[in-house]
């Protein structure tokens, strides 16, 4: 996938839709069904779609079989996978938007508190997702992984606001380690902000090149 994206840049860019093959204007799980696909006669090039129901406390609900059917419909079509993750708030038990507190990643960072340990149970089944998303001949899928997006807002609880630069930085090298132990490799990262005035605002914790595959 990553010397394909090389390959291709020079022809144009992609159109990626989020959650294109779920559902739409007026329908819902109808399979091969696309708003892209309604309006264009095509589907789109870059499929996007959310883990964090396969992650957190949500990992039972049954539109999970959904999510991991139609990210297999859009491999198999050439799509590119890329996913992000609206994470519940591990520490206070909100959503993603639950910013009331500024130690959620100072707790999943300190090793053996019940956040870090509920945190790593949380890893460990975007692990075994991935390790178990195959194509029709076995092989691992690659896909794009956006991880605590947009962080130069404060609308997060892993927000500028709400953490350290370096805390955050600490967070995306700990995912990105616990992964690779697991035996990851079909996984790109892509680190991606909200927006920013500066090249310094952009860079504010960032992780490092050898944790990163794409800006």
């Amino acid at each position: 996938l990553y010397s394909n994206l090389w390959a291709i840049q020079s022809k144009g860019f992609m159109f990626g839709h989020h959650d294109d093959l779920w559902y739409g204007r007026k329908w819902y799980n109808e399979e091969g069904r696309s708003d892209t696909h309604d309006v264009c006669g095509d589907y789109p090039a870059v499929f996007s779609f959310d883990v964090a129901e396969i992650m957190d406390d949500r990992y039972q609900n049954p539109e999970n079989e959904i999510r991991k059917r139609v990210a297999l419909e859009a491999y198999e079509r050439g799509e590119v996978l890329i996913a992000c993750a609206h994470l519940n708030n591990p520490l206070t038990g909100g959503d993603s938007w639950d910013n009331s507190s500024n130690e959620v990643v100072k707790e999943i960072l300190k090793e053996g508190s019940p956040t870090h340990l509920k945190f790593k149970t949380w890893l460990d089944r975007l692990a075994n997702f991935a390790l178990n998303l195959k194509g029709k001949n076995g092989e691992l899928v690659p896909v794009i992984f956006r991880p605590y997006h947009e962080h130069s807002g404060s609308f997060f609880w892993w927000g500028t606001e709400r953490c350290y630069a370096e805390e955050y930085a600490a967070l995306w090298r700990y995912t990105v380690n616990f992964l690779r132990e697991k035996g990851l490799h079909n996984i790109l990262y892509a680190y991606n902000t909200d927006k920013v005035y500066s090249a310094e605002e952009y860079l504010s914790g960032y992780p490092g090149d050898e944790y990163i595959d794409m800006l």
